[in-house]
């Protein structure tokens, strides 16, 4: 056996040495440039930033410079124009959104934007206890038998062939706006997702309600008679799903996050006034207050009842019915932490009473709430 010394201490000095030398003299750059402290500008050059517009956009996001341009987002151009068509010709639009935050924002953005626009639409979301996730038949169905004539998918669609065929068979148009894997297009009529081949937009980092609000802009293009509709406004509904969904808040992702986050604060929407007094917020707001107080409360309704109840929140012109349902959505995701603890607690418990553990494990029970499995 060797007992010759290892060399990794010596290549961890080394590796140290090799990066603080290519730090320094980035940091101090990135300090005098930006006015910054000294830690932060090393940690930022640590991150890998340099002096640049990229860093300057990171620093102060702006709708100006830190937005790439609408026009690069593949099928935007040929999906307003669909709307623009139907809007000529009087018909209504049929939204389809997830039970998530991201896709119940999403969903809402577009119906009070159209609704702005004088364009009429309702809004469907799928009943996760009996229809699970996704675009369904009951929804196509209805929304042909309202009369709409085009139906927008949100946060989900790309692999709904199935019901999308069936859309096309009872002469429905259809735009689906997702940002899921793609792993072929759906038959729809325009499709939008920034992971289909030939896109890439945004560095594929967009959520659904990020693409929504990019869809109004442009809306605002083409469409006639909107001149008073300013789709800068709706970011406070788009920072909600930026925030809850997760993506990386780089980009246009931060911008959205941190002018959104600087329009919910001052928000007239009942809707998010409600939910701003429900979880005590009432000056400025952080992507905590998001994360942590309105995100649950928001999803409460999707994992226990239905998630048209927090459509209904944000799209809502009444304040009183706006401070009800809030208040109904606290209660609610009080009694999901309560049922996730008792979740939790039959997983361990059937744990221990099993003793030795195998090297993967899946515990179920048909008792256990179909809602809150999944956290």
């Amino acid at each position: 056996m060797s007992h010759e010394p290892s060399s990794q201490p010596l290549q961890i000095a080394y590796k140290s040495i090799r990066l603080r030398d290519q730090v320094e003299p980035r940091s101090e750059e990135i300090g005098r440039e930006f006015g910054l402290s000294p830690l932060t500008a090393r940690i930022l050059a640590a991150r890998g930033f340099e002096p640049s517009v990229e860093l300057k956009n990171f620093l102060e996001p702006s709708l100006r410079e830190g937005l790439p341009h609408p026009a690069a987002l593949k099928g935007l151009k040929e999906a307003c124009e669909v709307v623009r068509e139907v809007a000529e010709s009087g018909g209504t639009i049929a939204i389809a959104c997830d039970f998530d935050v991201d896709g119940l924002s999403g969903g809402s953005l577009l119906y009070s934007f159209l609704r702005e626009c004088k364009i009429r639409s309702r809004v469907f979301v799928p009943d996760r206890f009996e229809e699970g996730y996704g675009l369904n038949e009951r929804i196509v169905r209805e929304a042909k038998a309202n009369g709409h004539s085009l139906l927008v998918t949100v946060d989900y669609g790309t692999t709904s062939t199935k019901e999308l065929s069936l859309a096309r068979e009872l002469g429905l148009k259809t735009i689906v706006i997702d940002h899921h894997h793609v792993q072929e297009a759906p038959v729809c009529d325009v499709f939008i997702n920034p992971k289909q081949e030939g896109c890439g937009f945004a560095g594929e980092t967009l959520c659904a309600v990020g693409l929504v609000w990019y869809f109004t802009l442009g809306l605002k293009r083409v469409l006639s008679g909107i001149d008073s509709v300013d789709p800068k406004t709706f970011l406070d509904l788009a920072c909600l799903g930026t925030i809850c969904d997760m993506v990386p808040l780089n980009g246009p992702n931060r911008v959205i996050a941190k002018r959104g986050l600087e329009l919910l604060a001052q928000s007239t929407r009942p809707g998010l006034v409600a939910l701003r007094n429900v979880i005590g917020a009432h000056s400025k707001l952080s992507c905590s207050h998001v994360s942590f107080g309105i995100g649950p409360r928001l999803n409460a309704a999707g994992r226990l009842v239905s998630g048209e109840l927090v459509v209904e929140l944000l799209t809502t012109e009444d304040s009183k019915k706006a401070e009800k349902i809030a208040k109904r959505l606290d209660k609610l995701n009080k009694e999901r932490q309560t049922i996730e603890e008792q979740v939790k607690e039959g997983a361990v418990q059937k744990l221990e009473e099993r003793g030795e553990l195998p090297s993967g494990i899946v515990v179920w029970d048909r008792e256990f709430h179909t809602g809150v499995i999944g956290i």
